[in-house]
């Protein structure tokens, strides 16, 4: 296939782009559907359809990825249930058949006795399943420490160490002394990594349980003992940011990721993924859903050495964007309304994204 290269002339430089098919991970958003209506989640305030990506789509994607040499790991997550897919095993078997780490993003309640069994048996990789950090006896919580212990149970009947068991969990200030006493809880189930995030308030009686608001460096420190202490040496915790760092690293960038949607269309991050509200250090802004391309029109070849794709991920991972977070002028600026373009000229603009500093993490 003919390399793809790209020149962009800049003020004294000419720079040359010259794409690589290095994808090395893909989320794909089997649903954009869920079970459950959780009152803090994004997924509240998104406006554009809904729907599970179709067998079609799926096995598209899947041929297209053998253009992709370096792919090593497939997560089936994006912001739904991907279970509630009604092809979710057969798509498990393809991926597992085709040699791909798998990962599992879940709820776990349409996962039965039967279908946990199924899902070791098709030896996935990793399982992630969310926890609401709160009151160890609230039923929500009963039920996911009911299944971790069901699951590691069923491996140990097997004697297999698959699916890795994590869990992914949302801090806020209501919520963060309650989570050394749940991880403690569900420790003894198997649990071999806990994935924290921060809140993204999506509406405005939310504002104020965020625990990055204040630039504090003793609440930082504070915090990450607190995670720090509640954790043990067989486990492993990504630890969000608490406060603004100068650094930007974009986990999706960093990592080669991209995301396909539901219904085939090609974004950068999670955050692109949908049309949709939240709330940036208080002030609200309007996310609007950008893709690169379709599957089901190009192929992901096509759409990721693609020049507009290509020079996103530049400008992303050399932080080629203003930093609206701490800008003195972003009181009375327009651009920090959407997502569309920022000051510099860049679309879809990036500028305030706190998934960008790692306050908001994702497996």
């Amino acid at each position: 296939m003919k390399k793809k290269e790209y020149i962009f002339e800049m003020k004294s430089a000419q720079l040359i782009l010259k794409p690589e098919p290095d994808i090395k991970k893909v989320y794909l958003e089997l649903s954009s559907r869920c079970n459950l209506d959780c009152p803090m989640c994004f997924k509240n305030t998104f406006t554009d359809p809904e729907g599970f990506m179709t067998k079609k789509t799926f096995n598209k994607v899947m041929e297209d990825l053998k253009e992709f040499p370096e792919v090593e790991h497939i997560v089936f997550g994006g912001i739904g249930e991907c279970s509630m897919n009604p092809h979710f095993f057969e798509m498990v078997k393809r991926v597992k058949e085709e040699g791909y780490m798998l990962t599992v993003t879940t709820n776990g309640y349409f996962l039965n006795d039967l279908q946990i069994l199924k899902l070791i048996d098709l030896k996935i990789d990793e399982m992630v399943i969310s926890v609401e950090t709160g009151d160890v006896g609230h039923p929500s919580f009963k039920y996911v420490r009911k299944l971790l212990e069901k699951i590691d149970n069923y491996k140990k009947q097997k004697n297999t160490g698959k699916p890795a068991l994590s869990i992914e969990t949302v801090l806020t200030e209501k919520n963060h002394n309650d989570f050394p006493g749940i991880i403690q809880t569900l420790l003894p189930y198997g649990i071999r990594k806990v994935v924290i995030s921060n809140i993204i308030p999506v509406y405005e009686h939310f504002l104020g349980l965020e625990l990055y608001r204040e630039d504090s460096k003793e609440k930082d420190l504070m915090l990450r003992k607190q995670i720090s202490d509640a954790v043990t040496a067989k486990v492993s915790a990504i630890i969000p940011n608490f406060r603004l760092k100068t650094e930007r690293h974009c986990n999706f960038i960093e990592n080669n990721a991209t995301v396909i949607r539901w219904d085939g269309e090609v974004v950068p991050c999670y955050r692109f993924l949908h049309d949709g509200i939240e709330y940036v250090y208080g002030q609200k802004k309007e996310i609007r859903a950008y893709s690169f391309g379709n599957v089901e029109k190009k192929s992901l070849y096509e759409i990721w050495t693609s020049k507009d794709y290509s020079w996103f991920r530049y400008k992303v991972k050399n932080a080629l964007f203003p930093s609206c977070t701490d800008c003195d002028l972003k009181d009375g600026c327009h651009f920090i309304e959407n997502t569309d373009l920022d000051c510099w000229g860049n679309t879809p603009s990036c500028a305030d994204c706190i998934w960008w500093r790692n306050i908001i993490m994702c497996p």
